[in-house]
């Protein structure tokens, strides 16, 4: 088959029950972040390239699509929420009421390797507070974080935690230049993916020492040989030996701070998930890539399917003063629709078969007699709010009829011949069962109800 016929590299087509799945758990996602009091927005799929680019990052700079207007304008795709939502509350921050909860769901482009669970065109759903410096802010995102997995069935994941001002005190403890802070960092966020070699391997082409890595690595060695050390415990061990080492006073109150801050988000999540749920995890080496970041950090990940974290976020308080506003704390939360239907079809194989349809009847009438009462059902039917579709066969065959419906996974026929139409009657089939009755039109509805 032709190149050109196919969608482009990264991106893909769906089919009718995938689109059906993507909807519910779209619409699922929608309606958590409604119940928590979030208020839905847009804004545009392009932006200026320099604003996109302003806070983000070298490594995801390369990342953004990039092109110019007509009127030689450089701009590009957006490759995340958080950006353009700096630029949105900057514009509109007088007309918003604080703290501002919203919410966008919507496609984003991101020119990266494709791999399992990473794709050029996806779908995410953020929800974000801005006004509020309290921790209560990564409380509440944790808090509707869970809410919404249990609502999509999603068990066995973990939500990882860290914070940058903690990360900004092992980088200093171990050595490494403030110049050269977000070089080690990046480099460290790929720990997972390069391994400890391919990390050394970066430190050093950016003028940083294998003593610096090592010095790192000893200092977030924090389980003393013991693998279950809990993360009251393994903060308590960080903070004594931050405030032993830190000769800055300034970096170590900021690293004690988010260890502090941390140390409150983990507990407050505990109580909210429950008191023997140890779904929060404290781990050092969660670094984040992108530049924004300025306190707690986070990323949820799935036991079950190696696909990397499904959702993911952290405080950024910096971000909307970039863009003129004043200075505003600010924490979001990102949920990858993509990979939490990666993983949903990886766990069950069958779902996409299982997906019923969302039309409720399939109404079929034979001949032309029986058109105008046909139309009549189904328009009383729709106006009621049950999904009805009808034959546009000239000359249909009941048994092809009910194949159609049945590939459809359409559950009820309703078949319309002279005789029902005279006596303003439908014989309906229940496609599962196979049962027929004969039904009045009135009582249509309510058995369809």
């Amino acid at each position: 088959m032709s190149k050109l016929v196919q969608p482009p590299k990264g991106t893909k087509d769906f089919l009718p029950e995938e689109m059906i799945l993507r909807r519910r758990v779209i619409e699922t996602i929608r309606e958590c972040f409604a119940l928590y009091g979030f208020v839905e927005i847009d804004s545009p799929v392009f932006e200026y390239f320099e604003l996109l680019s302003r806070k983000c990052g070298s490594e995801v700079e390369k990342e953004i699509y990039v092109f110019e207007d007509k009127a030689k304008r450089k701009l590009g795709l957006r490759f995340e929420f958080t950006s353009p939502l700096g630029r949105y509350y900057a514009t509109n921050a007088e007309k918003l009421t604080k703290p501002f909860k919203r919410y966008i769901i919507g496609k984003v482009y991101r020119y990266e390797n494709t791999q399992a669970g990473r794709y050029r065109e996806f779908y995410q759903a953020d929800a974000d507070i801005i006004g509020s410096y309290s921790m209560n802010v990564e409380s509440e995102l944790i808090d509707l974080a869970v809410f919404t997995l249990e609502k999509l069935g999603m068990g066995n994941y973990e939500i990882v935690i860290n914070n940058r001002k903690i990360l900004d005190g092992i980088i200093n403890a171990a050595g490494i230049d403030e110049s050269k802070k977000d070089a080690a960092l990046r480099a460290l966020d790929k720990t997972a993916k390069i391994g400890e070699a391919g990390v050394i391997k970066e430190f050093l082409e950016n003028g940083i020492t294998e003593e610096n890595y090592r010095l790192f690595m000893r200092i977030i060695d924090l389980d003393s040989g013991n693998e279950r050390t809990d993360n009251a415990k393994k903060l308590s061990i960080l903070k004594e030996r931050l405030i032993r080492e830190l000769k800055d006073e300034s970096v170590k109150q900021r690293a004690v701070e988010g260890i502090d801050e941390l140390s409150s988000i983990i507990e407050s999540g505990r109580k909210a998930v429950a008191a023997d749920a140890e779904i929060i995890k404290f781990d050092p080496l969660l670094v984040r890539g992108l530049g924004y970041y300025t306190g707690p950090i986070f990323e949820i990940k799935s036991k079950d399917v190696a696909i990397g974290s499904f959702a993911a976020g952290g405080r950024y308080d910096n971000l909307v003063e970039l863009y003129g506003a004043r200075p505003e704390g600010a924490c979001g939360i990102s949920f990858g629709v993509e990979r939490i239907i990666d993983i949903i079809t990886q766990k069950n194989a069958d779902v996409l078969q299982s997906v019923s349809s969302p039309v409720k009847i399939y109404i079929v009438y034979l001949t032309g007699k029986e058109k105008p009462f046909a139309y009549k059902t189904a328009k009383i039917l729709r106006s009621k709010g049950i999904s009805a579709e009808i034959c546009v066969s000239s000359e249909p065959s009941i048994g092809k009829e009910i194949k159609y419906a049945d590939k459809k996974k359409i559950e009820y026929v309703a078949i319309i011949g002279e005789r029902e139409a005279a006596e303003q009657k439908l014989t309906l089939k229940n496609l599962k069962t196979r049962e027929e009755r004969l039904l009045a039109a009135e009582d249509l509805f309510e058995f369809l109800r």
